[in-house]
């Protein structure tokens, strides 16, 4: 009985002993794999960033790039400056982008007639479409700004577009859910834009000379502000959920 219960313990040990031999070899193999692609992720990351980051440090030849692209370069910035306005990134940075590219009042003026056409659209999309629209870009459940007083929306309107960091999408799409004069919507809110695109504009233009002395504080009067109201509403949004 001694004897087949050893027997029995010997083949059980046997035939675990080559399931961790394999199980080791599933592991070395898998590292292995693991460690080739994180190499050609380092060297596709290196490989696309490096001319990138080449063309960025000589602003004359990025600048050089796009224009021999003529139109179609204008309007690959102008486009995504557009598309920017109904996504939650902020428009400071592709404004400090156009003046990088444009100079200070090409960059301004394009960020400018970007503004309008972003604002028009989102607008006109949430009076089609309603609510189907505002949860397409707030799938989380944000609630929108309805004021019903004229006084105090006008008021809303100078403050959210005058300061940067604010959500200006959000606000449109509950400007769209109120009757009222969409021009008199459109004129405060592109106007109130204008200093904080003149920083940028301005500060990127700057950027792209070199001049950091004078970019530096020129995007620090937009940044901070904005950094200050991104998280005042975001703690004041999470105090209300």
């Amino acid at each position: 009985m001694k004897t087949i219960l050893i027997r029995m313990k010997s083949r059980a040990n046997g035939g675990a002993a080559p399931e961790r031999r394999a199980r080791r070899r599933e592991t070395l193999l898998g590292a292995l794999v693991l460690a080739a692609a994180l190499a050609l992720f380092v060297l596709l990351t290196a490989a696309l960033c490096r001319p990138l980051a080449v063309m960025l440090s000589d602003p004359a030849r990025l600048r050089a790039v796009v224009r021999r692209q003529g139109a179609f370069g204008v309007l690959t910035v102008f486009g995504l400056e557009v598309v920017q306005g109904f996504l939650p990134l902020p428009l400071e940075v592709t404004a400090v982008a156009a003046g990088y590219l444009f100079g200070p009042f090409g960059g301004f003026l394009l960020t400018l007639v970007s503004v309008v056409c972003s604002t028009a659209l989102i607008f006109t999309l949430a009076k089609l479409f309603g609510e189907r629209f505002f949860l397409l870009l707030f799938p989380h459940g944000e609630s929108p700004w309805i004021l019903r007083d004229e006084t105090a929306r006008r008021l809303a309107t100078w403050t959210v577009f005058l300061i940067p960091g604010l959500p200006k999408r959000l606000f449109i799409l509950s400007a769209a859910f109120v009757p009222q004069r969409f021009s008199r919507f459109l004129a405060i809110s592109t106007l109130v834009r204008v200093p904080a695109l003149l920083f940028c504009s301005f500060g990127g233009h700057a950027l792209g000379s070199g001049n950091y002395a004078r970019a530096i504080p020129l995007l620090c009067v937009v940044a901070v502000p904005a950094l200050a109201a991104f998280f005042i509403y975001r703690s004041a949004t999470a105090r209300k959920k």
